[in-house]
């Protein structure tokens, strides 16, 4: 991923690198989707996957810190 990332911003096009984190990013995942749903729901139409995409998205950074948890004590380090 790293690679793909620096591989792209030595393109002289103006390249913005924009690096994952540990949360949730800008407006498009957290919030988007869940305007389609309240859309969706109005005309009558099941949304249970874009639903279950943010339960996921919204759990992932308890996720991360609990994995950076286990990886540190695994390498017998402490928090």
């Amino acid at each position: 991923m790293w690679d793909v990332i620096n591989a792209a911003a030595t393109k002289p096009f103006g390249f913005l690198p924009l690096c994952p984190g540990p949360g949730l990013g800008g407006h498009c995942i957290p919030i988007d989707p869940f305007y389609l749903v309240w859309q969706a729901r109005a005309v009558g139409c099941d949304t249970r996957f874009v639903e279950l995409e943010g339960e996921i998205n919204r759990s992932m950074p308890g996720y991360v810190v609990r994995r950076v948890g286990e990886a540190r004590n695994d390498d017998g380090k402490s928090l």
